[in-house]
């Protein structure tokens, strides 16, 4: 039976799988990683590499892309759901075979191999604390003759910071870190619904792409699911569209009914106290918990029942956490 993970692994190779998320990609990265990679003219490649030796390694994805002038750039894309410290290790191997693997017509105008440029996309929730350098891993005694190779051997990115440093629109990948690190259900279903906004539908790749970011929430979310889900089913727009359609209607029903039940269960235990504790459940789980945390500690000094509830009543109609939280400070909802 497939993992949540396992799920999560095969989607993320199709969403990777199209020129425009590579694209996207290659734009969250570090300018000198991608000087020489022309974005616009990428093709995809055989992922499968065979040596001289008849050793074979599988990328995940392998794409072509012309460079800056006229020569050409390859680069390989790696899913990585937990750190490897062998990394470094894979990377360096894995351009060598490839190299191997490469006929005259695949060389340069001077007989050179192209630049390879290797992608680590990493979507674990643990830190990623293992060395990207060959010389954090090898022992060379100061007298060897021969040197370790130097610098990072491929360039990573951790979902998470994207998550967290780009909230703009339009970028895919960063929808999916968005998606993938949602501190609560109600956050990653009001981002599905900020998607459906912005992706170009007329293009038949998108409704495949939205289908992806759907099945990444129900592989995380099972009670959310539709009965016949399946991530190898391919849905039609038209289900992709009333399926996420579903999800915002059972949301908005899911915190009105919370919130009542909530503050019934608050008021059995005693009334300021007991609405106190039902306002931080709820926000914790609308917008994760650093805003429970943080809203827990406004309303501590408030004693007033009718002002509580106003707090329940923005904890439903708010977009986001710091919404909530500054209109907290705007209307004076912190005093008692």
């Amino acid at each position: 039976m497939d993992t949540p993970r396992d799920n999560q692994d095969r989607l993320m190779k199709l969403i990777l799988s199209r020129p425009r998320v590579v694209r996207d990609l290659l734009a969250l990265l570090p300018a000198e990683w991608t000087a020489e990679v022309d974005a616009a003219s990428l093709r995809e490649l055989p992922t499968e590499f065979i040596g001289a030796g008849g050793e074979k390694r599988i990328a995940d994805l392998c794409w072509l892309a012309e460079g800056r002038g006229s020569d050409s750039a390859i680069i390989l894309i790696e899913n990585q759901s937990t750190p490897d410290r062998r990394m470094p290790v894979r990377a360096t191997t894995r351009v060598g075979l490839l190299y191997e693997s490469l006929g005259p017509s695949a060389r340069r105008s001077d007989g050179k191999f192209p630049p390879v440029l290797i992608v680590v996309v990493y979507t674990g929730d643990r830190p990623w604390l293992t060395p990207d350098d060959l010389s954090g891993m090898v022992h060379v005694p100061a007298s060897h003759p021969l040197s370790v190779p130097v610098g990072p051997r491929y360039a990573r990115l951790d979902l998470r910071d994207p998550a967290a440093q780009y909230p703009e629109q339009g970028n895919r990948v960063v929808a999916l870190a968005r998606l993938a690190f949602a501190e609560s259900y109600v956050d990653a279903i009001g981002l599905l619904g900020e998607v459906r906004g912005w992706l170009d539908f007329g293009d038949e790749d998108e409704a495949r792409r939205f289908q992806c970011y759907l099945d990444w929430f129900h592989a995380t979310a099972p009670e959310f699911r539709p009965r016949d889900w399946s991530p190898e089913r391919e849905r039609k727009l038209e289900e992709l569209m009333a399926e996420q359609s579903i999800l915002q209607r059972n949301n908005e029903r899911w915190l009105e009914g919370y919130r009542r039940d909530a503050f019934a269960d608050g008021r059995r235990k005693g009334h300021a106290d007991g609405q106190r504790e039902a306002l931080v459940r709820l926000a914790a789980r609308r917008f994760g918990a650093d805003i429970g945390r943080r809203l827990e500690a406004r309303l501590s000094a408030v004693k007033d029942p009718s002002r509580l509830d106003r707090v329940g009543d923005q904890i439903v109609d708010c977009e986001t956490g710091e919404q909530l939280l500054g209109g907290l400070d705007s209307s004076g909802t912190n005093s008692s």
